[in-house]
């Protein structure tokens, strides 16, 4: 490529797609997280490293010259991943260094993932003071402090944001949980009309005298924009079901109930929500706890997909394996999964490890975790998606694990289910006991 971008005669609209090709760096729009914390449930993870090449690529750019520096400017500040204590100060003293507001740097940033890997969550005032200055954000991802108002923070975002996901430290061992009330998550939605995907950890208390008028009396409101909503908390699945009016989300087809933060059984709660707004599901997520869970309880929630969830052909299931090393116990069984029922509209069944390690100890349980005689459950599975951008060659490393635990008695699948990553490529085919690798 020529020192200037005068040479060859091109606008300066095809140097900025070509810059930003170069960076290979597509994931304004939410897809996954590259963390370093332990910032791990909910979310779809990136390969180690995956931000960190795009960047190097970035700050290279600036500096071939002054005319690149101008057109590689904006591409370096459109997604910023911050994980340590210096780097939130360096940024806002950056920040603040403009003095003409519309020339700030902070106006370039459309995505900021603040993975803090501190021994507690990001202070909540340094999240207010980057979101301020971040006029055209639209994906924030945050790992806060416990027991804090978010009201503040959640003003501080722009109408033009398209994805949130607001996680508290530790939340599963807080003895006191961050709240918001129902007028508070109502006037937020209201002001966002372009939220596509949500999450956060927030309780919404039970209705109080203010909140059971303004239901009554409000008009009927509708959020077109949302496709998508992760609950963290099972008081939000609730407050959803029970004060939302059906129809509230017509463009809602994917929602995870998530178990990572709460130890209390989620299917009243879950019975609830999909009741009301289950109809145009496309995707419901899930969490296990392994051999601690049992088999009933997977059974009802897949008995709650079945009766409120017609069009729903794709289960997402979580593993819960977040402190310690894996045990032996960690996969199902044969025997646990003869007791689930049956579900033959699912086609799709999407698997994760929801541990922040991501070692060959993890990867060989994702096998095991692939490998389980689903088809036990789905009669009429098509595709098991697993739900990280895993590195293909080190995951075929240990191919031995699927084919020895598609080997044993009633494991192997009745039809060809293709295997793929969380970006489609695909990994291996399951097919009466054989893994057969695919050739690149």
């Amino acid at each position: 490529m020529p020192s200037s971008l005068n040479d060859p005669d091109l606008p300066i609209e095809l140097w900025t797609n070509i810059l930003r090709l170069a960076c290979a760096d597509d994931s304004t729009e939410f897809r996954g997280i590259d963390y370093t914390g332990p910032m791990c449930c909910t979310l779809p993870v990136l390969k180690p490293g995956s931000f960190s090449e795009s960047l190097k690529t970035k700050r290279s750019m600036v500096l071939v010259n002054h005319e690149w520096n101008t057109m590689a400017t904006p591409i370096l500040y459109e997604h910023l991943t911050i994980s340590k204590q210096v780097e939130f100060k360096k940024l806002l003293a950056t920040l603040t260094s403009e003095d003409d507001a519309e020339l700030s740097l902070g106006c370039f940033v459309k995505r900021l993932d603040l993975t803090n890997n501190a021994p507690d969550g990001l202070p909540i005032g340094v999240a207010i003071d980057l979101c301020q200055r971040m006029t055209n954000l639209v994906t924030f991802f945050v790992q806060l402090e416990v027991n804090i108002n978010p009201v503040p923070l959640l003003a501080a975002l722009g109408p033009q944001l398209r994805h949130l996901h607001i996680q508290a430290y530790e939340e599963r061992l807080a003895t006191s949980h961050s709240s918001i009330s129902f007028a508070n998550l109502l006037d937020f939605l209201n002001i966002h009309p372009n939220l596509t995907s949500v999450s956060f950890p927030f309780v919404i208390p039970a209705p109080d005298e203010a909140d059971l008028f303004l239901a009554k009396n409000s008009k009927v409101r509708r959020w077109p924009s949302i496709h998508k909503w992760t609950f963290q908390h099972r008081s939000q699945t609730s407050a959803l079901g029970l004060r939302m009016p059906r129809g509230a989300f017509p463009s809602l087809t994917e929602v995870g109930f998530d178990q990572c933060t709460s130890t209390t059984l989620w299917s009243w709660d879950m019975k609830v929500f999909l009741a009301a707004h289950g109809n145009c599901l496309l995707t419901v997520g899930l969490g296990l706890e392994g051999e601690f869970q049992k088999p009933w309880e997977l059974s009802r929630s897949l008995e709650h997909i079945r009766d409120f969830c017609p069009r729903t052909t794709e289960v997402d299931i979580s593993f819960m394996a977040h402190e310690g090393p894996f045990n032996g116990k960690f996969a199902l069984s044969t025997a646990w999964l003869d007791q689930v029922i049956q579900i033959p509209q699912i086609t799709t069944l999407g698997v994760r490890i929801c541990s922040p390690r991501h070692d060959d100890e993890w990867t060989k349980h994702l096998h095991c975790a692939v490998a389980l005689p689903w088809p036990k459950v789905f009669p009429e599975l098509e595709r098991i998606r697993v739900l990280e951008e895993l590195d293909v060659d080190r995951y075929r490393m240990h191919d031995e694990i699927t084919r020895k635990n598609l080997a044993l008695p009633e494991r192997w699948a009745t039809r060809p289910i293709r295997v793929e990553n969380l970006s489609g490529t695909i990994l291996g085919e399951l097919s009466k006991g054989l893994c057969t690798l695919v050739k690149r």
